[in-house]
């Protein structure tokens, strides 16, 4: 009976520790939310799609790291052998993919170089271009997003703008009191770092991009600006694009197709609607396939220095890659090349245009678009 007692006294204060411990303990219930009878939750489908919540999840829409051009290599499992095209890359950027993946890389690529230059030539030029498609969607006379997106797009050449000026004028301060401290850096030489200093205010540039392109709310209109932009390239060049497209006939024109392969969001983006928009915007763009094969060359570009979008492509994916920076001898051999070539001057394009290897689409859509536009 003793130890029957002892046994039933512990057993007690055992449960006057947990229910103390219970006491201490905030309840929380959670309510699974109501599905249908398919078992469908429309309300975490609807909080998707508006993207109430989640963002936390892939708020890099742009990968903020780059990551060595090896780590491409390894994903994919490539050979030596079938890597040799990518031995001009050294880093790649990765970018969400939620179906606007081309746009998203073309254009964040394109403004990341345009924001390392010390002009603003290349924001000048867009504001430009801006305009002249304006101007061509009204003569297509289309009831489309255009007027709210380009004003989305004209705002982000601006604020870009705005930037660069703001980093201006704050390494002119720094210099200005980089005068008055001439006493302190010549005490101590290593205080002072200008070089570091002035990529610090590259970087913020930078990191500011990064920022913009990580919200869907800010980006949306720019990706529905660039695939509108492609839709007015194409049907203002009906007489180059309308041959290269399959299918087109009496009651399914070139709009119609634009109006539902261009136009809708997430849609995928094939050869020529990458010609399209390089040609509109006049950026050069090179798109490399993991394994290689095809001209990787979609548009050259006018002849004029311009930053050039480097696209990687896989399994109906893009990202970002960056070329090498060329060697003192290789860049060296690069200028005397474009000396060459501006000495030869049209004759030379005349001599590529009549090259019998290239005959990609995008090939036939630069001679047509060149003779439409000196027409």
């Amino acid at each position: 009976w003793e130890q029957q007692y002892n046994s039933l006294r512990a057993e007690e204060a055992m449960y006057r520790t947990e229910q103390e411990k219970l006491s201490q303990v905030k309840v929380v219930v959670k309510v699974k939310p109501k599905q249908d009878e398919l078992g469908i939750n429309w309300s975490q489908i609807k909080n998707k799609i508006f993207r109430r919540e989640g963002r936390e999840i892939c708020s890099e829409h742009v990968n903020h790291q780059t990551h060595p051009i090896t780590e491409v290599r390894r994903h994919h499992r490539l050979d030596s052998d079938e890597a040799n095209h990518l031995d001009a890359y050294s880093e790649s950027r990765s970018v969400i993919g939620d179906g606007e993946c081309f746009y998203r890389s073309f254009i964040f690529s394109y403004l990341e170089q345009v924001i390392d230059r010390q002009d603003t030539n290349e924001e000048n030029r867009l504001l430009h271009v801006v305009e002249r498609m304006s101007m061509r969607h009204g003569d297509l006379q289309w009831n489309s997003e255009f007027c709210r997106s380009s004003k989305a797009f004209r705002n982000l050449i601006k604020k870009i703008m705005r930037w660069k000026r703001h980093g201006r004028e704050s390494s002119s301060r720094f210099l200005t009191r980089l005068v008055f401290c001439n006493s302190i850096i010549v005490l101590w030489p290593n205080a002072f770092h200008l070089t570091d200093i002035i990529c610090a205010i590259f970087s913020r540039r930078k990191e500011k991009l990064l920022e913009f392109f990580s919200e869907y709310d800010t980006t949306l209109d720019i990706i529905i600006f660039l695939r509108l932009v492609v839709a007015i390239q194409m049907c203002s060049h009906r007489e180059v694009y309308e041959p290269l497209i399959p299918g087109l006939r009496g009651n399914y024109n070139l709009e119609d197709w634009c109006f539902w392969r261009v136009a809708p969001a997430c849609r995928s983006t094939d050869h020529v609607m990458m010609v399209a928009l390089a040609r509109a915007l006049e950026v050069p763009l090179r798109v490399e396939r993991v394994r290689g094969g095809y001209d990787p060359d979609i548009y050259t570009g006018p002849g004029v220095p311009r930053p050039r979008v480097t696209l990687l492509y896989s399994a109906n994916h893009y990202e970002i890659i960056y070329p090498r920076a060329p060697s003192a001898e290789s860049s060296s051999h690069q200028a005397s090349q474009r000396e060459h070539a501006a000495d030869q001057g049209s004759s030379q394009q005349t001599t590529q245009r009549k090259h019998p290897a290239d005959q990609s689409s995008s090939h036939q859509a630069s001679q047509r678009e060149d003779h439409a536009d000196q027409s």
